[in-house]
């Protein structure tokens, strides 16, 4: 005798069911806002429609050749099976080595580790650290995920206003304001996403200074866009503008941007012998290692010193005009010039 089979979708129906089965911690955020855009976008395009996207961070050029040719290289040789859990030990070298080139950072490769992409390494390092209660400080206006990952990892995501009068960076003086016994975190996001706005040094400075008093408050820096920025600005990083803060900083980064390989998902992160421990042991129970293919093609970016070609070049710096000319009308109505990060503007790879 043949059992019925019923297509029901018991989370589809309305009711006591439904309630239960969801955990709670998902009442406590929202989906992703740049995913949701970036996916309108590409639906929009789908259908002949001219779309400029405004949502994902993407260069607009492909990865570098030589990149690519890496990993190639790498399945060739077999290099498709698992690795050690937060990334290959020549690659924690040549991060490493980043740091001590471009920041004036000196880290061990056990100092280091690499995930999938810069929002793991954040993710893993708010649900190694935080317990209910504790705060996050998140300046505003601010990437979408960042206080939905504190609240996801139990967090109290606490922003404080940047305004438009102080080119959207926050002062020192409201950054003493917002620390409370209970703050763990202050997230530092320079150049920023999505304003753009990067701190000079001297600005970096004062804010550090207001975070060497309080020693319970440890720094989150996500440079992402370091490699992103017009004119002559010049990229400070917390850890090497105030050494104080040296044993209390994660800084993160990743290849994404600054290599155009935002689906090539690689990121990783320096700071405390421990904090890197106890991030990797997350990651363990989580996705394991980042993609074997992905981490030799990173470990080609940092360590090849080549730039790109001229055809990216140039197509490249044709963005470059466009995003400055757009920057140039937000400034008219809320946002600052064009000095900090742009998906569009020439760069070399570092």
């Amino acid at each position: 005798m043949s059992r019925a089979v019923t297509t029901r979708d018991p989370l589809s129906e309305s009711g006591v069911f439904h309630m239960a089965f969801l955990s709670d911690t998902l009442a406590r955020i929202k989906p992703s806002a740049t995913i949701a855009v970036t996916n309108k976008a590409r639906e929009l395009a789908a259908q002949g429609r001219d779309i400029i996207g405004l949502g994902a961070g993407e260069p607009d050029f492909d990865t570098p050749e030589n990149i690519r040719e890496a990993a190639k290289r790498a399945i060739d040789a077999g290099k498709t099976r698992y690795t050690a859990v937060d990334g290959i030990p020549e690659l924690k070298v040549a991060i490493a080595a980043k740091f001590l080139r471009e920041n004036g950072l000196t880290y061990t490769p056990a100092q280091v580790t690499v995930g999938t992409g810069g929002k793991q390494i954040l993710f893993n390092a708010f649900v190694a650290t935080l317990n209910p209660g504790d705060e996050v400080i998140i300046p505003a206006p601010y990437w979408v995920s960042y206080p939905d990952m504190v609240l996801l990892a139990g967090g109290t995501p606490v922003p404080v206003v940047a305004r438009l009068e102080n080119d959207f960076k926050i002062t020192a003086e409201q950054l003493e304001a917002a620390i409370t016994p209970k703050t763990k975190w202050f997230i530092f996001n320079s150049p920023s996403n999505p304003t753009g706005a990067g701190y000079s040094r001297d600005e970096l400075k004062a804010l550090t200074d207001v975070l060497v008093r309080h020693p319970h408050v440890w720094i989150m820096s996500d440079d992402m866009y370091e490699h992103l920025v017009f004119d002559d600005f010049k990229f400070a990083t917390p850890a090497e503008v105030e050494p104080a803060l040296y044993d209390r900083t994660l800084t993160c980064n990743g290849v994404s941007k600054a290599y155009a390989m935002t689906g090539w998902r690689i990121g990783y992160a320096a700071g405390p012998v421990a904090l890197i421990k106890a991030m990797a042991n997350v990651q363990s129970q989580s996705t394991s290692n980042p993609s074997s293919i992905s981490q030799y093609a990173a470990l080609e970016a940092l360590t090849a010193r080549r730039t790109f070609c001229p055809t990216s070049a140039r197509r490249s710096s044709g963005g470059a005009i466009w995003w400055s000319r757009c920057s140039t009308r937000r400034r008219a109505s809320v946002a600052p010039g064009p000095r900090g990060r742009s998906t569009s503007t020439r760069i070399s790879l570092p």
